[in-house]
């Protein structure tokens, strides 16, 4: 009896101890696995980024506690309700099989909430995953610039001038890493968010001219990158950021002049990349000397028209899985056979929501967005309101949880940048 009792007391201390164990390397852990999960993110394929997705999850199981999971729904119900109301709307949907691939492109919501409330990650944790993420997009922008440059000098290109159209711009530009350029932009947004931030905390002259340089470069690439949405958001950025610093350094004559550096830089670099140029053109409408004409501007809000149409029950729409066949009947009524041939979406995820969950959607949507803007803002984390307007911006013209790179990253960019709130407004998951 006293051999078991001596057995049993031997293997409770080595359970406390390999506890132990866990708890002391806990931020090294989720800091590895949350990096890995961003460079998989960005330069690897969806399956690989998955799977790292899974990995995570699983450590996050031995880290479980009841009371933080508690403490994440309080702050997060948000996210949760938009799932449910995604999940219910499989009851009612015609089209079930493809609800259910729509349910898997949010699972990352439940997976949230079985990463970060055990994760329990410091302020100065998120900090270093903040800054591998603006390396990691670093390294992404450069790869594509040297394939697409390198490309350009084995065409034999008579000019500088052609590195600026359509073979080497746009979504050629964001194939070399088989991003969609809004997506591609999403990520760049980001980072430069994180950097601005960084250049107006750092006291260092070269390491501010080292931002600098940075920012000016990340922003030429979304131009080149030619996502007028993005370039939209980039230009509010930029704007939201002179505004903190008027208001931080209370100097008005310096904040005018950097406004004014501001448009002009960004004037000069959309009127000088060929095919971002005539994209913004073809917003108010274009003609080309050979007569061709294009309106994008007058296109775009005919689809909207014809997604907004496509919903037939008002309050909880036509469930998830039937949004692209209702869309595709909205486009053939519209006689629009290329919105049809390539199935598009609504463009606009407010509108999707609409088709898919009704105004009790966009409704749940609108207010999640509210909600975490309004909480940053509260806690003075502008980085994260900064993510936040960026995702709400881009969502005005791309059906941005619509595809992996989109809910993915907002999900998990949203489980860091949360952390940043907890030292300074007691906001803690755990």
């Amino acid at each position: 009896m006293q051999e078991n009792n001596q057995i049993r007391q031997s293997l409770t201390f080595s359970i406390l101890d390999m506890i132990n164990k866990l708890e002391k390397y806990r931020p090294t852990v989720f800091l590895y696995i949350l990096i890995l999960f961003f460079i998989s993110l960005i330069l690897a394929p969806n399956d690989i980024n998955s799977k790292v997705l899974i990995g995570l999850v699983v450590v996050s199981l031995f880290y479980f506690s009841l009371e933080s999971l508690k403490e994440s729904l309080k702050h997060h119900f948000t996210l949760l309700l938009l799932f449910l109301l995604i999940t219910i709307s499989l009851v009612y949907t015609g089209d079930l099989p493809t609800g259910l691939q729509k349910i898997q492109r949010v699972l990352v919501i439940p997976l949230f909430f079985m990463v970060f409330p055990f994760a329990n990650l410091s302020k100065r944790v998120s900090q270093q995953i903040l800054t591998v993420f603006v390396f990691v997009v670093l390294i992404a922008t450069v790869y594509s610039h040297v394939l697409v440059i390198n490309s350009f000098f084995e065409n034999g290109e008579s000019s500088i001038q052609h590195l600026f159209n359509l073979n080497y711009s746009y979504l050629n530009l964001g194939n070399t890493l088989d991003l969609h350029p809004t997506y591609y932009t999403y990520f760049i947004l980001v980072a430069i968010s994180v950097v601005i931030d960084r250049l107006q905390k750092s006291n260092s002259l070269w390491i501010k001219s080292l931002y600098v340089l940075l920012t000016v470069y990340f922003s030429f690439f979304i131009v080149h990158l030619s996502s007028r949405i993005g370039i939209l958001a980039l230009y509010f950025l930029l704007l939201f950021n002179v505004v903190l610093y008027i208001r931080a350094s209370k100097s008005w004559k310096k904040g005018a002049l950097i406004l004014v550096a501001v448009h002009l830089a960004l004037f000069a670099i959309v009127w000088n990349i060929g095919v971002t140029k005539y994209r913004i053109q073809h917003i108010f409408g274009f003609e080309y000397y050979t007569g061709y004409k294009v309106n994008d501007g007058q296109h775009k809000l005919r689809l909207w028209g014809a997604a907004i149409n496509a919903n037939h029950n008002f309050l909880f729409g036509n469930g998830m899985g039937d949004i692209n066949s209702s869309l595709n009947q909205a486009y053939t009524n519209l006689d629009n056979a290329k919105a049809v041939n390539e199935n598009y979406n609504a463009h606009n995820q407010f509108i999707e929501y609409y088709v898919g969950l009704g105004i009790v959607g966009v409704l749940a949507f609108t207010y999640l967005l509210f909600h975490y803007g309004y909480t940053f803002l509260m806690a003075k984390n502008f980085l994260g309101l900064q993510f936040i307007l960026i995702t709400t911006v881009l969502c005005l013209t791309e059906s941005l949880w619509s595809r992996h790179h989109g809910i993915v990253f907002f999900v998990m960019a949203l489980g860091v940048l949360w952390q940043l709130n907890k030292d300074e407004n007691q906001i803690s998951l755990s």
